[in-house]
Formats: C-alpha cells, structure tokens, sequence
C-alpha cells in the first residue's frame, strides 16, 4: 500500500497522460503520503474529483457554450475559442481537461488495482465488490467525457511500472466505447441496487443503466435496442419526473425521485460554481461566464414554454456590457443558491425519457403508446404545461426530440453531444445568427468538431500519435 500512496503523492505521473493537475481541488485523500490509504478512501478521493474544475465549470461551457445554447461570456480567452471553433492545441481549456480527466482515471485505476488484494480487515467481501463497481463506473463515466470531446484518445486501465509504459498512443472511438461498456456492465452486478437515502451523489444501479442508453446512443454504431432496454431498466428502478420542473433546481429539491445521480453541494466545503460563475446572485456582479443565447431565448419563445425558460435563464441588470445581449442581460437561473448548496445533475429521469423518445423514433416506433415516440415527448412536455406535440412522422419526431432535449436540459451540458450524435452540429451551428439576424460565421467543419490533443501531451508523449 505504502508503494502506491507514495506512488502518487510524489507526481511520478507528472508529465504523463496521467499527469496530476496542479490545482488545489484535486489534492484531496486518496493522494496523501503520510497515511496508509484504504478502499474507501481511495473511493471518496475518486468521488471528490466531481468537484475538480471540468465538473464544476468546463462541462457547462464544453456542452452548452460549443453549441447554440450560449456564448462564453466572462474574460477567459480559452472559452472564447471554444465559443469560436477556433480551438488549437494550445487552448487552456483543452490542456487541463485533459488533464483532470486522465488524473480522474488513474485514481479509479488504483482503486481497481489495489482493491482486490488489500487486507483492510474492515472490509466485507460485499463491500469490496461494490467499491469495484462504483470505480468501474466513474473510469466509464471520465472515458465517456473524454471520448465525446476527442475523437480518437488513449486507453489507461493499470497503473503503469515504468516511463514507456505510460506512452500509450491513441485508441479508436469503438475501442474505447467497448472499454466503457465492459466497466459498465461490471459495474451493474456489483453496485448497490439503491443509493443511501438523501444522497444520490452514490452511484447505483440506476446511475449505471442510465449511463448505458447513453453510451449506446452517442457510440459510432448506435444500438437503439439497447438503449430501449437500459432506459427501461432505469424506470423499473422507481424512477420518476418531479411534477414541478421549477423545484429541481432549488435546495429543497435535491435528490428528488428524478434525480438518478447528482453531485453533492453544501456551500461550505463544496460551493456549486455554476452560480458562482454564471449568475449574479453568488460571488458578486463581476463579468458572468456562459450566458445564454439568443437561439436558447428564442427556442423557449416560440415554442411558448414559459415553465421552463422562467426555471432555466433570467434577465438581470447588470454592471458590465455583454458581447451579444443590450441590458438586460440574460443569465443561467439553473443552479440560483446565492450560497452554492444547489446540487448539480449529471443523470436525471428526463434526459432518459428523451433518449428513450429517439431511440423508438429511430426504430420507427413513431405513435403515442407506451412503445412510442410520441408518449415520452408528450410525457415531458406535459410537466412543462405544453400541449401534445405535433410531430408524427419519422422526420419530424427526430427534429421534436432535439427541440425538446435542448429546451428540457438547457445548462445541464447535453446539447453539443446532442448534435454531435445526431450529425446535426454543423448544420445547426452554421445557421447561429445574433440578435441584429446577422450570421455569426462560425464556418464549423468536421475537424472542429472534436478537441485537438493538447500540445503539451504530444511533446510529453512521443506514442500519442502512433
């Protein structure tokens, strides 16, 4: 045990793919030198990396702002080319995502290496095998972030012994699809069927079969049946939408019977940083970043939603200018806790029923029964107070879906893996205008479509191109 804690504690992974960041957030138990790390706290660190920098800020401007949702706002130059589609190696943001996430794998790495064999007498076999599961899910989970962003990026499973082992080139999207599958699929016969009452920050079963129709919607080669079945496997787990949509994301709504997994805020050792950084009610009326656009504004306008737009954006006076809006300025009400105890979703029940709506449009199962499309839209668009919705044929249900995921999960950091798996990014983003109707040229191509590896990993790594 000594050989791995002080493996990690002195940063031999440094200047590896596995690299630890150098922020604050992320030196938190397991990674300690001066105690002998055990299974469960070697699993709490894993859980602790939720708060690390890319699950607390760049997830909402990777999946909200690359897409129609919102423009970067703030003063950070590597959110403006994201913004932009002008992402190169040396993109900031691009560099340390990468970077936590990779850091993110290696602890789940070493709780899968040590767990098996470790003598913590206090450990009952069922407890152990649970605590594999639960790090099978989380490395799934970084995977799943990162092969969404990169095209094409390394696979780590094991704690590496020596400098060329840590030189592992690139890995195809299929191969890391499988890789995923294959730790979730552990991970489903290990995991506890519910979990611990009041906190939904603890992966269960649930967590996994969400994760799964996921994972087979947004693969290279979707599998629409299995997603079917994982989404329903998620509603057998008791499952259900909240009747006010406007209650999700208030304190009192936290780990409520929509919430399939969620991370756990108490404004005191963990502030939600989507408020702090995206709303003027936390942290004071400095420069927000990530306010939403005129295409999200005129999305919930059109379609007359006012439940969801009044729960999603609010228009606030404020002391800066913004780029794109006059005063007032719209910003995210998602998340609104001026003291950061809001809880922040990475699963919820809705996004289920919608993926569940386009995997049956896709399997041509169009009509407004249990096994159609139709019912699970109309079924979320009647807690929004909207009428059925008009969409019938095949063509038009696929167009009703994506309306109704980007209205439902506006700020969640969906939408531009949305498109992406879709093939509807170009397209869309292409067509962005301004306020004024002016295009907003972002000329987006295939190869803007996935982050570029960052350059220091290609000087640090000599395999990752290989």
């Amino acid at each position: 045990m000594k050989q791995f804690t002080s493996y990690i504690a002195t940063g031999f992974l440094s200047v590896s793919l596995l690299s630890s960041c150098t922020k604050d957030l992320l030196d938190k138990k397991p990674i300690s030198q001066s105690e002998t790390a055990t299974a469960e706290s070697l699993l709490l660190g894993a859980y602790d990396n939720m708060y690390d920098e890319y699950y607390t800020s760049d997830f909402l401007t990777n999946g909200d702002v690359s897409a129609d949702n919102g423009y970067a706002g703030g003063d950070n130059a590597a959110n403006f080319s994201i913004d932009k589609f002008t992402v190169n190696s040396i993109n900031g943001n691009v560099k340390r995502d990468w970077k936590y996430l990779y850091t993110d794998i290696k602890n789940c790495n070493l709780i899968l290496s040590i767990t098996p064999t470790t003598d913590d007498k206090g450990l009952t076999p069922e407890r152990r095998e649970e605590i594999m599961g639960e790090a099978s899910f989380l490395r799934a989970w970084h995977y799943f972030n990162l092969i969404r962003s990169w095209k094409e990026i390394p696979i780590i499973t094991a704690i590496p012994t020596d400098l060329q082992s840590m030189y592992v080139a690139k890995k195809p999207a299929e191969e890391v699809y499988a890789l995923i599958i294959q730790d979730l699929e552990y991970a489903l016969t290990r995991v506890r069927d519910n979990p611990p009452a009041g906190n939904k920050g603890i992966v269960a079963k649930g967590a996994v079969n969400a994760l799964l129709a996921k994972v087979y919607a947004q693969k290279p080669n979707p599998d629409w049946n299995k997603v079917v079945a994982y989404c329903d496997a998620v509603t057998a787990s008791g499952y259900d939408l909240v009747p006010d949509f406007a209650t999700l994301f208030t304190v009192a709504g936290k780990n409520n019977i929509e919430s399939i997994w969620e991370t756990q805020f108490d404004g005191v050792l963990h502030q939600n940083w989507v408020t702090g950084m995206n709303t003027p009610f936390m942290w004071g009326d400095w420069k927000k970043f990530n306010i939403p656009s005129h295409t999200i504004v005129a999305a919930f306008d059109a379609e007359g939603d006012a439940v969801r737009k009044a729960a999603s954006i609010k228009f606030v006076n404020v002391s800066w200018t913004d780029d794109y809006w006059k005063q007032p300025v719209p910003v995210i009400y998602k998340y609104n806790d001026a003291d950061g105890k809001s809880n922040t979703y990475r699963l919820r029940y809705a996004d289920i029923l919608l993926l569940k709506a386009e995997a049956l449009t896709e399997l041509n199962k169009l009509d407004n029964t249990a096994n159609g499309a139709q019912y699970y839209i109309n079924k979320i668009r009647h807690r929004a107070k909207l009428g059925d919705t008009p969409a019938k044929t095949q063509a038009a249900l696929r167009l009703a879906v994506e309306k109704e995921r980007q209205l439902e999960l506006a700020f969640e950091g969906h939408r531009w893996y949305d498109l992406l798996r879709t093939n509807r990014a170009i397209p869309v983003m292409n067509a962005q205008k301004d306020g004024n109707g002016n295009n907003l040229n972002y000329n987006v191509t295939t190869d803007k479509l996935y982050f570029p590896i960052s350059q220091d990993e290609i000087d640090s790594n000599p395999n990752i191109n290989k």
